[in-house]
Formats: C-alpha cells, sequence, structure tokens
C-alpha cells in the first residue's frame, strides 16, 4: 500500500467520527438536562464504570469531572466482581458506559446499584438492552458505522468521550467553577 493511501484511509475515519458527532449532536434530549443536573447535585462521588475501551473513556471523563469540581474516579467492571463495588457508596453517583449496555461484566455493577437505590446515569446506545433498562437516567448515543472493518470501536467511543465532555463543562458552568 503507498503511504498515499494511508491519508485516505485517515481521511474516512475522520469522516465516520465527525459524522458520529453530527449524530449526537442532535440526538441530545431532557436527559442530557437530568444528567448534568444529577452530577451538580451529587455531594458525594462520582463513579463512572466500563469495560475494555468503555472503560478507558469512563477514566477520562473521571479525570475531566474532578478537573471541574466533581470528586470522580472510574472502575472497571471486570475488577467489580473481584471487590471493587466496596468503593461505592449509597451517596455515590454511578454513570455506566457501554456500547451494547449488555455486556455480561455490568451485570454484578447494574444489580448493585439497583440494590442499594444508587442513582445510575448509563451512556448506551441500544434501548433495549439491560443497562438502558436499569438506569434512571439514560443518555442514549446513536448508533454508528465504526471505522476499521466495521467493528473497531472508533466512532463509538469518539461519541462516549464528546458526551463525557459535554456533562463536565455543561457541569462546570451549572456549578459556575471560574478558572
Amino acid at each position: 500500500m503507498k503511504n498515499s493511501n494511508y491519508k485516505k484511509i485517515a481521511n474516512k475515519v475522520i469522516d465516520l467520527e465527525i459524522e458520529a458527532l453530527k449524530k449526537l449532536k442532535k440526538s441530545l434530549n431532557n436527559s442530557f438536562d437530568q444528567a448534568v443536573n444529577a452530577i451538580v447535585k451529587c455531594h458525594s462521588k462520582i463513579i463512572l464504570c466500563g469495560v475494555g475501551k468503555s472503560y478507558l473513556i469512563a477514566s477520562k471523563i473521571a479525570a475531566t469531572l474532578s478537573s471541574v469540581g466533581c470528586p470522580s474516579f472510574s472502575i472497571s467492571a471486570n475488577d467489580c466482581s473481584h471487590g471493587d463495588l466496596g468503593s461505592i457508596s449509597k451517596r455515590d453517583l454511578l454513570i455506566v458506559i457501554s456500547n451494547s449496555g449488555d455486556t455480561r461484566e455490568l451485570i454484578p455493577v447494574i444489580k448493585f446499584a439497583n440494590r442499594y437505590k444508587i442513582t445510575l446515569i448509563g451512556i448506551v446506545s441500544k434501548k433495549n438492552s439491560l443497562l438502558h433498562k436499569a438506569s434512571d437516567i439514560k443518555l442514549v448515543i446513536p448508533e454508528v458505522k465504526e471505522a476499521g472493518l466495521g467493528i473497531v470501536p472508533t466512532s463509538s467511543t469518539s461519541e462516549q468521550l464528546a458526551i463525557g465532555d459535554c456533562l463536565a463543562v455543561a457541569a462546570l458552568n451549572k456549578k459556575r467553577f471560574s478558572k
């Protein structure tokens, strides 16, 4: 493959991600406002959780929320079955990120949140998923075409990252957080 073809590939990936972000922008609704209000009203910790790439996105969002005055950290759903659920308390806010919403590693996290009545914000693309059904606040990200054989998490993770940034900046504004 010629080097000039790599630029074409890069442009196609960028185009797919731009299209995903345009879909995300059109999809924002009252649930987004509810999520921002829940974040701002949380007087404990905001915990972000996911599996695989979604966990990596959760970690970045947690860091951003912390930097705008919302104490946050991330946990991997994989580790929750091995004791990490103990870091979540009843006063916390839990944000779970999953493209499909049906990843089996999420089941203990969702059951824990529901059992202890912990407010659960789900960021998910499938409305018929376990995560969507169990969430108190549902942030549905549009299903999009992925780059790289159509299966490599690219466009969907761009949407997850963007919605996290939107939540953080909206919370920053609502809290009147300053430099």
